[in-house]
């Protein structure tokens, strides 16, 4: 059975993950987006892009923080079986 600090883990890593990977999504379409105003010359295309590229760091920092939440779960189950053979 699961500890609450394992759970709050797990559920940090679902909704940072999730979370994560929308904003990634979103970043990306919001680029390719950007990418046909410039080829269409509009004035805005530059700031699109960069809105679009910041959705996208920020879907990855998100995502990376998830792996983390992950990763202690991991870490204290090791321990935990470490302690009870």
């Amino acid at each position: 059975m699961r500890s609450e600090r394992e759970k709050k883990l797990m559920l940090k890593f679902w909704v940072k993950g999730g979370v994560g990977a929308m904003f990634l999504g979103s970043g990306l379409s919001v680029l390719l987006h950007g990418w046909g105003l410039r080829q269409a010359n509009e004035d805005n295309w530059f700031w699109v892009s960069t809105g679009g590229f910041a959705l996208i760091m920020t879907g990855l920092r998100l995502i990376g923080d998830a792996n983390r939440h992950r990763t202690m779960v991991d870490v204290l189950n090791e321990l935990d079986q470490r302690e009870n053979p």
